[in-house]
């Protein structure tokens, strides 16, 4: 049975919308150095998202994928859970529904309260879902720069390929020309259409939480 769903561009705008705010029509003041970081959580677990071992459905499956760019260099790793009750500083920050096989990008900058309009670097992740939901979800992150002319080539800044359980935060190493920081890759694995309303209730909780910090 076919089932028709939104494309990954339709629903990659609309977290970018739920979490950075709908875009203004007058671009945003240049941020300072002050201001381009805040604190804030990142891997929260969704306990709303069921997981079990049965097979998953390829025509619903899908996975939510956070990238943060942490401020420390010295955050633990292995993780664990250490995030779950740890605010910490970030630079950057993407959400992106990823499709199996599809590469799905987003802006990325040191820019995490406003709209960057200026954004010449994106991050895009590619996901092969596993057969059961038990198993870690195959993901390559892939972050460049826009090429200086229409005659080069976009430059690579990072390209690693990971094994992320669902719900299981992993460190990446960042590089200079990323901030020098470390970037935290947190996949929650969406078994059923409804699974994406469930997980962008548990950010806006997440978001309430964050003002209190």
């Amino acid at each position: 049975m076919r089932i028709s769903l939104p494309a990954p561009a339709l629903l990659t705008a609309l977290l970018l919308a739920s979490a950075g705010g709908a875009c203004k029509s007058e671009p945003p003041p240049p941020q300072s150095a002050e201001n381009v970081e805040r604190t804030a959580l990142v891997a929260q677990p969704c306990p709303e998202l069921e997981l079990g071992n049965e097979p998953l459905d390829p025509a619903n499956a899908r996975a939510f994928v956070e990238v943060v760019e942490v401020s420390a260099r010295d955050i633990p790793s292995p993780i664990g859970r250490w995030l779950e009750d740890h605010a910490v500083t970030i630079r950057s920050s993407a959400n992106v529904v990823a499709f199996p096989g599809v590469p799905t990008s987003a802006p990325w900058a040191q820019c995490v309260d406003a709209v960057c309009a200026d954004t010449k670097r994106s991050v895009s992740v590619t996901v092969q879902l596993p057969e059961r939901g038990s198993d870690p979800i195959d993901l390559r992150l892939h972050v460049e720069e826009a090429a200086a002319s229409d005659v080069a080539a976009p430059q690579v800044l990072l390209d690693a390929t990971l094994q992320v359980p669902h719900q299981e935060p992993v460190v990446v190493p960042s590089s200079a020309e990323l901030g020098g920081g470390s970037l935290v890759v947190t996949a929650y694995l969406l078994r059923r259409f409804d699974d994406l309303h469930r997980v962008l209730e548990c950010k806006e909780r997440q978001k309430l939480r964050e003002r209190k910090l």
